[in-house]
């Protein structure tokens, strides 16, 4: 998962930029730029797929760009050259950044390119097409979905004489799972926790209120509902196993250090996704996968899909992006991106192909991890508030697991910094 960075709101909706180069509207080539944000196995593969577009589609260049920025760091560099007027046609932008996105004059409304048989919009995760379609405005196509399990270390489990997780376990067994794998003499943790104050803190938390039966936001957006019952009940759980049974690592880092304790065959459950699959293959542990353990038989996750975002650079150039991205995002490409990234398939009908099996194999547990998606039944609110709102619920996470503050009152402040937020108009 990846940490949110604040919503530079004002200059998203007020910039007045000129367009960047490439031409406009005018006649030749389209010269499109891309920025994909993406490191070392993911920008490999995406720059193969680039290079094959542009040898195939001569009326249209795009031009593959880091566009100076980590996807972390993506919206920041976006907002400041919707100012500079140096934006480009493409970025790879965090599906919680969509509702900012869609409110600026800068990001046209794709609705009228994605209905033909040609884009296969419809084949898209529902939850993928929610997270790219804003109050009814499309912003871009599904880059990336993904969704949280649960990763664990097979040797880890046989040494302390435990069974893999079912399918249909519990928190009660992660709990106990997490108990026993934990030893403080060789260091090794049962699991972990991000307690670095981002979203990396918060959505790990978010399965558990739904399981339980509560939402983040209250029905029509204006109020805070996860200091619940159900929240205090949720957060409750995951403060027993830090403070009681002291089976939780607390990572300030987002979750590098956790990740590098599982890598390092020191952590036994680690809440993650397939975005950590090259890691921990190259690591060499010998890992599976399960789904979340439910409530009452309830496994839903969280998912976060991600969008290609398109910017307006005048009519002929916002075509090719749509023609370049139909391309992109086709379940033969999305194989190829999948194959070097361990990426999950964006459009179901990739699992129909026949290398899919070839990606099965190559990621042990990635068809778990697809499966899960349908675990994936609800989205993060779609608002530019949110990120803050996720920020106070992190503080709020985080302040618990080390000790400072009961989850009740944690929560309720939390709710009440999110009420005063979510009150104000336009912001």
């Amino acid at each position: 998962m990846k940490n949110l960075v604040p919503i530079l709101a004002a200059v998203l909706l007020g910039a007045a930029a000129c367009s960047s180069s490439g031409g406009g509207d005018s006649g030749g080539t389209v010269e499109l730029v891309m920025w994909h944000g993406q490191e070392d196995s993911a920008a490999k593969s995406l720059e193969k797929l680039v290079g094959a577009f542009n040898q195939s589609h001569p009326g249209i260049r795009v031009k593959m760009d880091s566009g100076g920025a980590t996807a972390d760091t993506m919206l920041p560099k976006v907002t400041a050259g919707f100012a500079a007027g140096t934006y480009p046609d493409i970025a790879y932008m965090y599906g919680s950044w969509g509702a900012a996105l869609a409110r600026s004059p800068k990001v046209p409304d794709l609705k009228k390119y994605v209905g033909g048989p040609e884009t296969g919009w419809n084949d898209f995760w529902p939850n993928a097409r929610q997270t790219a379609t804003v109050n009814g405005k499309v912003i871009g196509f599904p880059a990336v979905v993904d969704d949280l399990t649960v990763l664990y270390n097979k040797k880890l489990l046989a040494k302390a004489g435990l069974k893999p997780p079912s399918p249909d376990w519990a928190w009660e067994d992660f709990r106990a799972m997490a108990r026993e794998l934990t030893d403080a003499g060789s260091k090794t943790y049962g699991t972990t926790w991000a307690v670095s104050g981002g979203e990396e803190t918060t959505w790990s938390l978010w399965p558990l209120l739904w399981q339980n039966g509560g939402s983040i936001l209250s029905q029509d957006g204006k109020k805070a509902a996860f200091n619940s019952p159900q929240g205090v009940r949720a957060l409750t759980l995951v403060q027993q196993m830090a403070v009681q049974d002291k089976s939780v690592y607390l990572d300030s880092t987002p979750a590098e250090k956790g990740q590098k304790l599982f890598e390092s065959g020191r952590l036994g459950l680690f809440l993650s996704g397939p975005w950590v699959l090259n890691d921990v293959k190259a690591a060499g542990i010998d890992y599976d996968i399960a789904p979340l353990p439910g409530t009452n038989g309830d496994h839903q996750t969280v998912s976060g899909p991600d969008n290609w975002a398109v910017f307006d650079h005048g009519n002929r150039r916002v075509k090719a992006a749509v023609e370049f991205l139909t391309w992109l995002t086709q379940p033969e490409q999305q194989l190829v991106w999948m194959m070097g990234t361990g990426s999950l398939p964006t459009r179901q009908a990739v699992t129909r192909l026949p290398g899919y099996q070839d990606f099965v194999r190559r990621y042990p547990g990635i068809g778990v991890v697809t499966d899960n998606l349908a675990n994936a039944k609800q989205i993060r609110p779609v608002t530019a508030k949110y990120p803050r709102v996720s920020g106070f619920v992190a503080d709020a996470i985080a302040s618990v697991l080390l000790g400072r503050s009961d989850p009740r009152s944690a929560l309720d402040d939390a709710a009440r910094k999110s009420d005063a937020l979510l009150a104000v108009p336009g912001q």
